[in-house]
């Protein structure tokens, strides 16, 4: 079973570089490792058994079996599936007086199930399996069965589609932009020329393709949550009312009342259930054959859709949670500011603020990402970078205006000083403007490179 199991542990070995969040991760990998699990266990035949042995007055075993598996077993069920098993019902003490006057013999046990067939099935040899009339008598036939490995298959891969959505849409953006430093150490080449092509990367401002990349990611988890309500949708209809009926067998298990879970899961998940089938006489006559089947596998049912159950709630609201952070990130800036200081150690907010001052919501994504999948020195230095080229991108905006107010005649400090403008100040200040219009690259070339 274990080597059956073990190829899934790679796919929930980190990577080198990491594109989900750790809600994704939980959402899509570790969802889809544990259905798979399940649907292994439940396949293994040499572990659990037959799926199904039915009894019946006939000879043929083997042929009622098959028959059975193949159309279907079927229980009855309960008027109220919500009854309290530790309560008793209303009607049992007076069908009990009833019971000490009869004679204890066939005819009246007979008129005893007649006269009452909800107390009948009371007293049957299992939940759900009892006398019945034909025609009459309600029955919840167990469709889903047969397709319990096929079910927890199909979930695989609904909860698998947001991951390789993103996968497709991601493009190995952050593999090309974080690829050999994501180690503690870096050799001091390639950290040269990583830091220099992720400045230039940044400093090219694709504002609008880093737009569409967080929104894409935002979608991809919105896509979470919905696969997550279809998920319950889907259950509660294949498994007859799953959800509000486990919730009973589930508040069982902290009181270790055995008799009640006992109960709930076979309204869901019956161990014993009912057969129908009919053989034709020699004159053409049909003869119904009542058999009694049992479902080993749910034994193991129970107790593994328990476990999903708990699951599925669980990421479900990490899923409703994780939009509602999202959204909050959209709106607050300030916030955005406070998480990315989270890897900027020692740097100053005033600096971090500057870098972030002509930056959206989809930058702000991207330096986050970088961040979790680069060496924290590197990143720091990334910033720092930036930082230097807002402060010179200002003082060459702060330059040009100074020097076209000289050209216009109208120098500034002139006016405090004297209150009047010369021309020999003009003619004296305006050869140095060339010279701070420098390129930015020949600033990095020399000073930082």
């Amino acid at each position: 079973m274990y080597a059956a199991v073990k190829p899934l542990s790679k796919y929930l070995r980190l990577k080198t570089v990491r594109i989900y969040d750790p809600i994704f991760t939980l959402h899509s990998k570790c969802t889809i490792v544990i259905l798979l699990t399940c649907t292994f266990l439940l396949s293994a035949k040499q572990y659990f058994g037959e799926p199904i042995l039915c009894l019946s007055s006939t000879k043929h075993t083997e042929y009622v079996q098959s028959y059975c598996w193949t159309m279907g077993t079927y229980i009855l069920p309960l008027e109220n599936d919500t009854i309290d098993a530790s309560k008793p019902v209303p009607e049992l003490a007076l069908l009990e007086h009833q019971q000490q006057r009869l004679a204890l013999n066939r005819s009246g046990m007979r008129a005893l199930l007649a006269n009452n067939e909800h107390y009948a099935r009371i007293i049957s040899i299992a939940e759900g399996v009892g006398p019945e009339t034909r025609g009459v008598t309600k029955r919840m036939y167990l469709r889903y069965y047969q397709w319990v490995f096929m079910i927890l298959l199909f979930q695989s891969l609904l909860f698998y589609f947001p991951s390789y959505l993103w996968k497709v849409w991601e493009g190995q953006r952050m593999e090309q932009l974080c690829c050999e430093i994501g180690d503690a150490l870096i050799l001091e080449d390639t950290y040269r020329m990583r830091l220099r092509m992720l400045t230039k990367y940044f400093r090219a401002r694709f504002s609008a393709i880093h737009c569409c990349y967080a929104i894409k990611y935002a979608f991809c988890e919105l896509l979470n949550l919905i696969i997550s309500v279809l998920n319950f949708w889907l259950m509660d209809i294949i498994f007859n009312g799953f959800w509000h009926k486990y919730i009973h067998a589930l508040a069982a298990i902290p009181v270790y009342d055995w008799n009640l879970w006992n109960l709930m899961t076979s309204r869901v998940f019956p161990k014993v259930a009912k057969c129908e089938m009919f053989i034709y006489g020699p004159s053409g006559s049909p003869n119904v054959l009542d058999i009694l089947c049992v479902l080993p596998l749910n034994i193991l049912n129970e107790k593994l859709f328990a476990v999903l159950y708990v699951w599925f709630l669980f990421i479900a609201m990490l899923a409703a949670i994780n939009i509602l952070y999202r959204l909050l990130l959209v709106c607050c800036p300030e916030l955005r500011l406070q998480l990315l200081r989270t890897h900027l150690r020692g740097m100053p907010k005033a600096h971090v603020r500057q870098v972030l001052a002509n930056a959206g919501y989809g930058d702000w994504f991207v330096l986050m990402s970088v961040s979790i999948n680069v060496n924290p020195s590197l990143f720091r230095d990334l910033l720092e970078q930036l930082y230097a080229e807002h402060a010179m991108a200002a003082a060459l905006v702060a330059a040009n205006s100074k020097t076209a107010d000289i050209q216009a005649g109208q120098d500034p400090d002139d006016d405090q000083d004297n209150g009047s403008t010369t021309s020999e100040g003009s003619l004296t200040t305006a050869p140095t403007a060339p010279a701070l219009n420098l390129p930015v690259d020949t600033y990095y070339t020399e000073s930082h490179v």
